[in-house]
């Protein structure tokens, strides 16, 4: 049985619960996702308003899914709303958001307020915490997120993390570069496919994770100054010892981290399992 097979039993048994108990009938809506990749990439349509939500600052982990890429919209929802159980079986406060705006507000307030604070992404970064077409390159939402030592972190799904903008845009290579304060830090573009073996490390930290290949890995050679390899996962050495990691917590010295999982296209990888096990390690350090 598949994770979304899965995801569809435990929403039918929330349902019958449900009726058991209050004697009312719940219609529920289940996405089916395909075996077959499609033969080109799909962003997901954003509707002309999205209601701003508000979102309590003692929510833990804020999953956006406002716009997806090199993830179809229907399974980045999916994804999230496993994501969502997996955590909250371990009573960790969760919410999911199609609104920029929400997410900018939810860091304003978890800014520097002394806990791990995690935002899950799925290939597309909100202007609202990061100017599109890089036109905040310092003092940015996400950057001052970051920047504090409550140690919080990005964790990004799917495509390159933030080269693309949830409006106007693309920031290209930049938005990494400019987050980290590495401005020659890049991600190959040119080279997909690229096999992640797991690491010792990465199976005792996230025992979902497998051999897989990663479109986007991320460049471990290219760290300078505080930034550092906290926890590699898998890499293309299968040990630390490598230069192209995925998945892999990076650290600025007792800052905040991002953390780049399953940089692939359209893939069917453990995205919701690991990125929790991750989380659940994140929040105990």
């Amino acid at each position: 049985m598949t994770k979304y097979q899965w995801l569809v039993v435990i929403t039918l048994i929330g349902c019958m619960i449900s009726f058991a108990s209050c004697n009312k009938t719940q219609q529920v809506k289940v996405s089916v996702v395909p075996d077959a990749e499609p033969t080109k990439m799909v962003e997901q349509e954003s509707s002309d308003v999205i209601p701003v939500e508000s979102i309590d600052g003692t929510v833990d982990i804020l999953i956006y899914i406002g716009k997806t890429l090199w993830i179809r919209p229907e399974d980045a929802e999916n994804e999230a709303e496993m994501t969502k159980f997996l955590l909250e079986s371990e009573s960790i406060q969760v919410e999911i958001t199609k609104s920029k705006e929400s997410v900018r507000d939810w860091m304003l307030q978890t800014t520097a307020n002394g806990v791990v604070n995690v935002c899950i992404l799925y290939g597309i970064l909100p202007s609202t915490i990061y100017p599109s077409g890089n036109a905040q390159p310092d003092g940015s939402v996400a950057e001052n997120w970051i920047e504090t030592t409550d140690g919080d972190t990005i964790l990004n799904h799917a495509d390159y993390f933030g080269y693309n903008s949830s409006e106007g845009k693309a920031n290209e290579r930049g938005a990494m570069q400019n987050l980290m304060d590495l401005p020659e830090i890049e991600i190959n573009v040119y080279e997909h496919n690229i096999d992640m073996f797991v690491t010792v490390e990465g199976s005792r930290l996230a025992p979902s994770m497998v051999h897989f290949k990663s479109d986007r890995p991320f460049p471990l050679d290219q760290l300078e100054d505080e930034w550092f390899a906290e926890r590699i996962l898998a890499s293309d050495t299968g040990n630390p010892q490598a230069t192209l990691a995925d998945p892999v917590i990076v650290r600025d010295g007792d800052r905040g981290r991002l953390a780049i999982v399953f940089h692939t296209v359209y893939k069917n990888d453990p995205k919701a399992e690991v990125a929790a096990q991750i989380i659940n390690y994140l929040l105990t350090q």
